[in-house]
């Protein structure tokens, strides 16, 4: 068996003596930051929640309150929106789908030893409280939030 990386002890510690470990990835040409956790899952028994587009030091802020919420017995579904995430605004909960994991959660992927967990992607509007999916997204950061959802799912108005 090939010998854990410091890495790789780091996120199995925090997952240990946490519950979860948060992983960032930097933007690059293919697209923008986005960070999720590993370790909701198996704690919890709750999908593993992924945020693209905000500062990754944000990202893993929320990340972290999401999973406090989660220590206290809170859950977060797909297709509902939930308050009190980030402070004045409503985010969505989608069912990321699972072509999607190769690309964004490789990690993930290596603590679970495959595909076997669920994941929700933590959508969040812009200060005039438009999402992605609405004609009135701004077109200057019409990549900066990737929908990681089945195609055809159909999204809220709101």
């Amino acid at each position: 068996m090939a010998e854990l990386s410091k890495t790789d002890k780091k996120l199995l510690d925090d997952v240990e003596n946490y519950g979860w470990h948060v992983v960032k990835v930097m933007e690059d040409e293919t697209g923008p930051g986005f960070g999720y956790s590993i370790g909701f899952f198996k704690t919890f028994g709750h999908p593993e929640v992924i945020i693209t587009g905000l500062g990754l030091d944000l990202i893993h802020s929320i990340i972290n309150g999401i999973g406090e919420d989660l220590r206290e017995g809170k859950s977060f579904r797909s297709g509902v929106f939930y308050p009190g995430i980030i402070e004045g605004y409503d985010c969505y909960f989608v069912t990321v789908d699972l072509k999607y994991y190769h690309d964004y959660v490789g990690y993930c992927r290596w603590f679970y030893k495959g595909n076997d967990f669920p994941m929700l992607q933590c959508i969040y509007p812009t200060k005039k409280n438009v999402y992605p999916w609405q004609t009135e997204w701004p077109k200057e950061i019409s990549n900066l939030q990737p929908i990681l959802v089945e195609e055809g799912l159909t999204l809220p108005e709101q």
